[in-house]
């Protein structure tokens, strides 16, 4: 049996019927059990109407075509052939501009190069002699400063030993013990100015928690809100949710606004901590009604009342 190979490269002779009988039944077998090549025959169906409107003079001209035709093309690709000669002639140029340029630049450059290091060669010879010459000042200088060091030391000799040293003579030792301050210590009990900020201790016993539960899923929040100058500050520690968990926690207002705050991943490594997410609200402590945590999806995972 032929394989769809062998049937394809048949099927335009098929289609003209241009096959032998016993290939064209062969062919037929095949076309019964094979959709693809089935599907490819009657795409060639419609070709062969089309050959049946072509005639001998129309073939004629396929194989041979008209002198005027052929003149121009052949016109064309030897304006081609032209032109590409040209192209390589330029791109030979450039290459020759080019390696002549980096032979003659390291040609200078190593020149350049001797003329330096002749340089720091000759002020090497030059340094032997002058280092010469300054030894012998110095050695002058040095005999001339021990006479006269001699000369001063002579009527001097009875006068204390330590009076003859041009040492300082070290001074008492300081106390390493600081100096107490003399400003008085900050009274525990001291009223902090009105533009400090609280620490987290201080906002920790003015805050108010409010807790929350769904009981139907076992989750629990607690919301603990903090009196600020733009609204209200906000820390939020939930258990029994999933960690990998995205909550967002939407502030009601009680002329029902909402406002939500920054979302939050509960990270595993924090959540067995009982981490707790620092938020803020725009409304005021008074102007809450409630706080909702949901989740990416806008659905409700805990719901807190708020102040009453």
């Amino acid at each position: 049996m032929m394989t769809c190979e062998e049937v394809r490269i048949a099927l335009g002779a098929h289609a003209l019927g241009a096959l032998d009988p016993e290939e064209a039944e062969e062919v037929d077998l095949h076309l019964a059990t094979c959709e693809a090549c089935g599907a490819e025959l009657l795409d060639l169906e419609g070709v062969a109407g089309f050959l049946g409107k072509v005639s001998e003079r129309d073939v004629e001209l396929v194989a041979r075509p008209p002198r005027r035709v052929l003149e121009r093309l052949l016109s064309d690709r030897a304006r081609r052939t032209r032109r590409g000669r040209v192209l390589l002639a330029v791109a030979a140029s450039a290459a020759v501009l080019v390696v002549g340029g980096t032979v003659w630049t390291a040609v200078h450059g190593s020149q350049g190069g001797g003329s330096t290091a002749a340089a720091p060669a000759m002020a090497d010879s030059a340094r032997p002699e002058a280092a010469t010459e300054a030894q012998r000042y110095q050695a002058g200088d040095d005999a001339a400063r021990s006479a006269e060091s001699a000369n001063k030391a002579a009527p001097s000799d009875a006068a204390p030993s330590h009076a003859a040293s041009s040492d300082p003579v070290p001074s008492d030792p300081v106390p390493s013990d600081p100096v107490p301050s003399e400003r008085p210590e900050r009274s525990a009990s001291a009223v902090p100015r009105a533009d400090a900020q609280p620490d987290r201790e201080l906002r920790a016993v003015a805050g108010q928690a409010f807790p929350g539960k769904n009981a139907a899923k076992g989750y629990t929040a607690t919301v603990t809100a903090f009196p600020a100058p733009a609204g209200t500050e906000l820390s939020v520690e939930v258990g029994g949710m999933p960690s990998g968990t995205s909550c967002s926690l939407v502030v009601v207002g009680r002329d029902g606004t909402r406002d939500t705050t920054d979302s939050w991943v509960i990270d595993p490594a924090r959540y067995p901590d009982k981490a707790v997410y620092r938020l803020e609200t725009s409304l005021g402590m008074k102007d809450i009604d409630r706080f909702e945590i949901v989740d990416r999806t806008g659905a409700l995972l805990v719901e807190v009342p708020g102040p009453r």
